[in-house]
């Protein structure tokens, strides 16, 4: 670095030392910027992570084929209306006659009031097959799944997922207890393994019990809310879904201008509908940071501006003993530059700490990835190289002569 040069950049050093409160108000908004960028990305970035998680536990071959109409919205899936024709019979046409079709679990779920001694509850009641065990990936943390003689016999167990465990025992096993669901009682065999949330429902708050059972003995129906399905391969997934479609239109009796009165939804589907969620949320947390950092740019460049108007007699008397214009821009260049230096430094602190903060007190999934952190540090950065340019320029272009006969 040249003499002239190092001169300016100590100068330049030497001036925000001396207007620390000024120098802090420059570099608010770039903290902030810098900080929300930190902490909404690790906030995306984490849910987004725990959702795809979530949904390829359940078996990336996974298609739901569920009674009436469903639509997606905002990453959810929400079901229009309650349509009772889809049957076990169906069920057993999609096993026997869909090719592109591996493995089929019918169910049928409810909400429904659960008692043990005096604590009531209430969750979603699965009934179901012993096959949606491998369907869906569900391990056991404790005691047994029911088998398929015990769905034969309509016998009274049950399976608990941890919330339903937490509500009902606290921290006691429940295995070998009973439990009352709806006005039947019914023993609990086994206790799943955590999984997690998938589209904002907890999949640990629910009950598992065998199908016959539940259709029979507690909500009293003949017909299914749902068919899970397992296509052959990833492959062959969307080759199922017409499959199914072209038999349960057929079996239901459906005219060309009918709509369905089933929804079929891929794992596929569903991680595209949360992507897209998620990249929607991703553009505003950016527009949100890149607004700030506009502000702070903004910020630094007023600030500058003033300052150099508060420093003319300053810049003459260096114009005079031979410092070049060069000189001069580099030493305000400089003095933007370490803005944006300690704006994305006090922002990455401001940021890591908040993220921690918000990680341990919320428990929201929140990942930091390197690149997102390098990122905000470089738009910090490029931020006040930005806006120092056009101040930095009109001080090296001041007239020494009248810059030595300027007050400030």
């Amino acid at each position: 670095m040249r003499t002239g040069q190092l001169r300016s950049f100590r100068i330049a050093i030497k001036s925000l030392i001396g207007n620390r409160l000024r120098v802090f108000l420059a570099v608010l908004a770039i903290i902030i910027g810098v900080a929300s960028l930190i902490v909404l990305v690790g906030i995306g970035r984490g849910t987004e992570q725990e959702i795809r998680k979530s949904i390829e536990d359940m078996g990336p071959n996974m298609i739901i084929v569920s009674a009436g109409q469903s639509r997606v919205i905002k990453g959810q899936l929400g079901q229009l209306g309650m349509i009772i024709n889809l049957t076990l019979k169906d069920a057993a046409a999609i096993a026997e006659e869909c090719p592109s079709v591996r493995a089929v679990a019918p169910a049928h779920s409810k909400k429904l009031l659960v008692k043990s001694d005096s604590v009531t509850y209430s969750t979603k009641i699965v009934g179901t097959v012993p096959s949606i065990q491998e369907m869906r990936n569900i391990s056991l943390q404790s005691g047994s799944f029911f088998d398929e003689t015990e769905n034969s016999l309509m016998a009274h167990v049950a399976v608990l997922a941890p919330t339903v465990v937490e509500s009902l025992f606290g921290m006691r096993d429940p295995t070998g207890r009973s439990i009352m669901i709806g006005k039947v009682t019914f023993k609990v065999i086994g206790v799943t393994a955590p999984k997690g949330s998938v589209s904002g429902e907890d999949q640990d708050d629910q009950i598992f019990v065998p199908l016959r059972t539940a259709i029979s003995k507690l909500m009293n129906v003949t017909y299914l809310s749902h068919v899970f399905v397992e296509a052959a391969g990833l492959d062959n997934i969307h080759t199922a879904g017409m499959e199914i479609k072209s038999l349960l239109r057929e079996r239901h009796r459906l005219r060309d201008d009918k709509a369905d009165d089933f929804t079929i939804q891929n794992q596929a589907d569903v991680i595209e509908a949360q992507s897209s969620v998620s990249r929607s949320f991703s553009l505003l947390v950016l527009s949100i940071a890149v607004s700030s950092l506009v502000i702070g740019g903004v910020g630094i460049m007023g600030v500058m501006l003033v300052s150099i108007q508060e420093r003319i007699s300053e810049i003459g008397i260096r114009r005079a003993v031979g410092a070049k214009r060069s000189d001069i821009f580099v030493q305000f260049l400089v003095e933007s530059l370490f803005l944006g230096i300690l704006g994305g430094i006090g922002g990455l602190l401001l940021g890591l700490s908040a993220s921690a903060g918000v990680k341990l007190i919320s428990r929201m999934p929140l990942v930091l990835e390197p690149k997102y952190i390098l990122l905000s540090l470089v738009f910090s950065l490029a931020t006040a190289l930005l806006f120092g340019i056009f101040p930095s320029w009109r001080a090296s272009r001041l007239n020494p002569i009248e810059a030595l006969h300027t007050e400030a």
